[in-house]
């Protein structure tokens, strides 16, 4: 968005707010800090000329989503290795837990739907005439355990997809502190 020429003003339950600029002007940075150093962050990056576009709690540090113009993208002056993986284990961590809220949402959702499938296939292979009677006495039951399984695939599409994210956030862990000892 920032190549294109908008910045970002707020964000607000995953909804981002943009107001026209120039192409190019801003990039927007992320960076981690502890609550206590809040106050003197947030001095420090509106004397270098940025502005801080949405802060959020992330339990003892604190999120910040910050315009910078470009000239002061290329140095890497509010981020430093320590403050790069703190935000990349806590992204870590918050990743996991998705994963698991997500895969136990998969099972829960899916096991009573799977329970009628079995019953299904039986009445189809021996009695198919019999499947449309039940369909029309029990509509609701089958409508539920459609759902059901339904709601178990797309938690488990999700799941996946966010046990890659959580893959790669930890190998990128792993890089950063192979790259803070080398420095050291």
């Amino acid at each position: 968005m920032n190549k294109q020429g908008w910045k970002l003003v707020s964000l607000r339950l995953s909804f981002y707010t943009f107001e026209k600029t120039e192409p190019g002007k801003y990039k927007t940075v992320f960076h981690f800090t502890e609550r206590q150093h809040q106050a003197t962050f947030v001095r420090t990056v509106t004397e270098c000329g940025c502005d801080i576009a949405h802060q959020s709690n992330e339990g003892k540090q604190i999120l910040f989503y910050i315009n910078v113009p470009v000239e002061y993208a290329t140095v890497d002056f509010l981020t430093d290795n320590q403050s790069k993986l703190d935000f990349k284990r806590s992204l870590n961590n918050t990743r996991k837990r998705e994963f698991g809220i997500l895969l136990t949402g998969a099972a829960v959702s899916t096991l009573p739907g799977l329970y009628t499938v079995p019953a299904i296939i039986k009445i189809l292979r021996f009695a198919p005439e019999e499947l449309y009677k039940i369909i029309r006495d029990d509509l609701i039951g089958c409508i539920l355990s459609i759902a059901l399984i339904f709601c178990g695939i797309i938690c488990s599409v999700m799941a996946a997809y966010i046990f890659r994210l959580y893959s790669r956030t930890k190998r990128e862990i792993a890089e950063l502190s192979c790259e803070m000892k080398v420095f050291e």
